[in-house]
């Protein structure tokens, strides 16, 4: 009997062995199923979070970059609209100081002086036709008298509103254009090459059109 209960004994503990092993082994499992699972899960909300962060940082960078784009536009017109102001500012205080001369007895003393040089660039023609503005006209005989009569000059209204003359020769079949009309749209010229911005406007005159 001692000897039958002392192998009941070992075949016992054999068997709860067995079943320890069977249950580390099974819980061991669980465990690694469970870790893969987590694992698997957790390379998914890393997976997702990175989609996210990339998608977000894509879409700053785009709305930052129609942000800066429209501002810099924005910065681009001011300084257009600036520069046109400037433009026609200037425009008008160079008609103003043009206008004040006009008034003054220095402006027939220039008529004369352009008058002179344009029937120098005309000598060979006995007959030029000297073009002024509408209110300059009284001046012609003044003109025609600083010049005597070796040449005939027939004076007409010309297309031009600042001031200054155009003369014309039909027997050479030049025309030497004096106007200050002129002289201010190469004033234009040159300020919008150095600024890039124009000095015309809507109503300044087309200068040296003789009529």
């Amino acid at each position: 009997m001692p000897d039958m209960k002392k192998k009941l004994d070992r075949f016992t503990a054999a068997i709860l062995a067995q079943a320890t092993q069977e249950t580390e082994r099974t819980l061991d499992d669980v465990r690694r199923r469970r870790d893969e699972a987590y694992s698997a899960a957790e390379d998914q909300v890393l997976r997702e979070a990175y989609q996210y962060i990339h998608r977000e940082v894509a879409r700053i960078k785009s709305e930052s970059g129609r942000g800066v784009s429209k501002h810099m536009l924005d910065n681009k017109r001011k300084l257009y609209l600036r520069r046109e102001q400037m433009a026609q500012e200037t425009f008008a205080l160079v008609r103003e100081k043009i206008g004040a001369f006009t008034k003054t007895p220095a402006y027939l003393s220039r008529l004369r002086a352009l008058l002179d040089e344009a029937l120098a660039t005309l000598s060979g023609s006995t007959e030029v036709q000297v073009f002024l503005r509408a209110e300059d006209l009284p001046l012609a005989q003044a003109l025609q008298a600083s010049c005597g009569g070796a040449r005939r000059l027939t004076f007409r209204e010309g297309g031009f509103q600042l001031g200054g003359l155009v003369a014309e020769s039909e027997q050479l079949g030049l025309r030497v254009d004096s106007s200050f009309d002129s002289a201010a749209g190469e004033l234009s010229g040159h300020f919008a090459e150095l600024f890039g911005i124009s000095l015309s406007d809507d109503d300044s005159p087309e200068g040296g059109n003789a009529q």
